[in-house]
């Protein structure tokens, strides 16, 4: 029930933005049409986590950072399989198993697309880069089999 929520989810989510690649893709061609609504995809998946990634005002606040985002953790699961693979005063990192977003465009045929879904979580490191710092070595958008997400106090 679980796997077909999530794809259900995933499919609900990314469906506008297949119909307008593929739409655009009939004038401009593929690559264009991936390149134009890529950022917009990216726009989405950024506003989206702003329920997930907690805030926090400076890098001291960073100790409550992690029981913040996990106590955001009940509203993801149904969409994620998220475990905290390290937590240490100035390091927290997850490992999340299955994207159904990135899963749903490559199951229709734009991968493409998926690295756009990922790069929310950059634009939200990007704003918040004095606070604290994101790092990603695997990421399901360009077909690992998981995400690394690692966020770290700035010092």
């Amino acid at each position: 029930m679980k796997n077909i929520f999530r794809k259900l989810i995933g499919y609900v989510v990314v469906l506008p933005f297949v119909v307008r690649c593929k739409f655009l893709s009939l004038f401009i061609g593929k690559e264009k049409a991936i390149k134009a609504i890529g950022p917009k995809l990216t726009k989405s998946a950024k506003r989206s986590l702003k329920f997930w990634v907690p805030k926090i005002d400076n890098p001291k606040d960073f100790d409550s950072f992690p029981a913040k985002m996990k106590k955001k953790f009940r509203i993801w699961e149904p969409l994620f399989d998220i475990e905290i693979s390290e937590e240490r005063n100035d390091l927290f990192k997850l490992c999340v198993s299955n994207c159904p977003f990135c899963e749903a465009l490559n199951r229709i045929g734009i991968p493409e697309l998926s690295p756009y879904v990922c790069e929310g979580d950059w634009a939200i490191a990007r704003d918040n880069a004095d606070k604290w710092k994101f790092e990603r070595n695997y990421q399901i958008g360009t077909g690992d089999s998981y995400c690394d997400h690692t966020y770290k106090r700035v010092q």
